[in-house]
């Protein structure tokens, strides 16, 4: 019997680590990134001048950092993620959303930089304060596993509706609408989420954005 007991409590923890990876947001936004959002180096040169394209030694070619957000998403994508990681910092440190969104996603999951929950949060929410809504969505799925943080189901309802207001319409909104519902089933205080992410949206002036939601 305590045998028994022992597998079904395994079967049930492999069933819950799967459900949280599952609901992990997906990375969509960096297959497709808009060309002309440039690191503020000086002498960068104008975006239609830049090559989508990283070359294989560009990063190690390239020592005066003068890299492309659109490049250094491409070394992420080609799993640079050490490249990546050193050059997003001093960017997202300068204030760059984007850049702040991806260095939060790769502390989050240790791509090139020590996985660190609190530096995740860090960057995560101030790429979320700037309306990025993959960090939202992100900040969502955090506050519901538990991340990092104490589990707030209310708080992580909360962010999904702020991401749902700021995707545009595709794959990613669609992710984050099917995690809106997952965690509204569980949750009896959906209310109260709704409430925090229209007073969120409120000091943006994106209140009516709710209105709006599917």
């Amino acid at each position: 019997m305590r045998f028994l007991s022992a597998v079904f409590v395994l079967l049930m923890i492999s069933v819950l680590s799967a459900q949280a990876e599952d609901s992990a947001p997906s990375l969509d936004e960096y297959s497709n990134i808009k060309p002309g959002l440039l690191m503020p180096e000086t002498g960068s040169p104008p975006p239609e001048e830049q090559d989508m394209a990283l070359p294989e030694n560009k990063a190690e070619e390239d020592p005066s950092g003068l890299m492309t957000i659109e490049d250094l998403v491409t070394a992420y994508q080609q799993g640079k993620f050490d490249i990546a990681a050193k050059r997003l910092l001093p960017l997202a440190k300068n204030g760059q959303d984007q850049a702040e969104e991806l260095i939060g996603i790769m502390y989050r999951n240790g791509q090139g930089v020590q996985k660190d929950p609190e530096q995740a949060l860090l960057w995560l929410n101030k790429a979320a304060d700037a309306n990025r809504p993959l960090a939202q969505h992100h900040l969502g799925i955090i506050y519901y596993t538990g991340e990092g943080v104490q589990a707030d189901a209310v708080k992580a309802l909360m962010w999904l509706h702020i991401a749902i207001a700021h995707y545009p319409d595709g794959a990613e909104k669609k992710r984050a609408i099917e995690d809106r519902d997952n965690v509204t089933t569980q949750l009896t205080r959906r209310d109260r989420a709704l409430q925090l992410a229209r007073e969120w949206l409120d000091k943006k002036n994106e209140g009516n954005l709710l209105d709006a939601q599917p």
